[in-house]
């Protein structure tokens, strides 16, 4: 499927944030529940490397980051009380349990977490359901979001679904996204450039930005996490 295409710079650093979705060890581990389960996480892992650039990235135009953490509880009667079978119910298993290892973040991705970041902790699929982020967003005057993270089908699209229903822009860059279910993922990546927004490769990504703002000329800085990124594909 082709990149969404772009005809001049559109992602303004002064009302942008990149969101990273979910990337934690019940997700990613090769030794979680999802990964026994016979599901698989290999995918979700394989993004690393390309989302760690991302984040580089971000830091460069000095975008404020936010991670959600998907965390489930044992207790949760709300999913027990419903009469048509839950997810969970249907797969069988339950990731990121309250209290157990799989709710930390990949240990991949903590060196490249800062204090000033954002934690979002989230109960449900979408990182916009009865938490922070919005009301975080609207303070930083933030109006795009680009979208990294897993799993691309389900978490990933519901928050981009409730973020497209808040009016924000949605730029999901396509290599730092994953799922453990190939045509969900490319089915997600085609429902959000037909409805939802813009679909780009990360290598095309620094070409996308509004060069001269954040007190400085940004273009120095994309330019050069673009050879690095060129460099790295190699």
């Amino acid at each position: 499927m082709a990149t969404t295409p772009a005809t001049e710079p559109y992602i303004d650093p002064r009302v942008t944030a990149l969101l990273v979705i979910d990337m934690q060890k019940g997700f990613c581990h090769p030794e979680s529940r999802m990964e026994r389960s016979g599901v698989g996480t290999a995918n979700q892992r394989a993004i690393i490397p390309d989302l760690l650039r991302l984040v580089g990235l971000a830091r460069e135009i000095e975008l404020p980051v936010f991670w959600s953490q998907q965390i489930h509880f044992p207790e949760d009667v709300t999913r027990r009380r419903r009469r048509i079978p839950s997810h969970q119910a249907k797969q069988r298993w339950t990731p990121c349990l309250r209290g157990t290892w799989e709710v930390d973040f990949a240990d991949e991705v903590v060196p490249s977490m800062r204090p000033e970041d954002y934690v979002i902790e989230k109960h449900r699929a979408s990182v916009l359901f009865e938490t922070t982020l919005d009301t975080k967003l609207r303070m930083l005057g933030i109006d795009t979001l680009l979208i990294s993270g897993c799993n691309t089908d389900f978490c990933v699209e519901t928050t981009i679904r409730d973020a497209y229903y808040r009016d924000l822009d949605i730029v999901v860059v396509r290599d730092c996204v994953a799922g453990p279910r190939p045509s969900f993922h490319e089915d997600t990546l085609a429902k959000v450039e037909t409805y939802f927004g813009a679909v780009v490769g990360l290598a095309e990504l620094p070409s996308l930005i509004v060069p001269g703002v954040r007190g400085g000329d940004a273009r120095p800085l994309v330019d050069e996490v673009r050879d690095e990124l060129a460099e790295a594909a190699r």
